[in-house]
């Protein structure tokens, strides 16, 4: 399945997050930085769902729910760095029934480097990119109760 981000607004996350999850295994934290840096200007919490389901499928690529145990082997040659690595806390934002976890803000900037971490290790464990996963999700954020367009104003459907 192919979902080409349509708006400006989804090229915008998808390009961040692969940018993100390649500076990470590139050992390149300037480069992260700049990722996670794009990511906090998106909408939330329009952004930060689609970067929890992105981290689902993952998640899920791994093995049958809840089989995604910490610590995650990350294979040789993976190239990330110690400051990339996905610490036991981030397993909670693998789970959509954790309505107790606070919704993240705008002004959350810790949250969205930790959902891009989260993203990064998962994708490099499972050895595989993150653009077909990010596809997936973006198809769902469209299918919530509002459009995409309804949670990104100045965007166009574009289907």
């Amino acid at each position: 399945m192919s979902y080409p981000p349509n708006t400006p607004t989804e090229r915008a996350l998808w390009s961040a997050v692969v940018d993100g999850v390649r500076a990470a295994g590139a050992s390149d934290r300037a480069g992260f930085e700049a990722a996670v840096s794009r990511l906090r200007r998106l909408p939330r919490p329009w952004a930060d769902q689609v970067l929890d389901h992105t981290a689902e499928l993952l998640a899920e690529e791994l093995g049958p729910p809840g089989s995604v145990h910490w610590p995650l082997p990350v294979p040789p040659g993976a190239g990330l760095a110690r400051w990339a690595r996905a610490d036991p806390s981030l397993l909670g934002f693998l789970s959509r029934r954790d309505h107790a976890r606070p919704a993240a803000t705008a002004s959350d900037s810790e949250e969205t480097t930790r959902r891009l971490l989260l993203i990064t290790h998962l994708a490099l464990v499972a050895q595989v990119g993150v653009g077909a996963f990010l596809d997936v999700a973006l198809v769902g954020a469209g299918r919530s109760s509002r459009p995409p367009s309804g949670l990104v104003p100045h965007c166009r459907l574009g289907r």
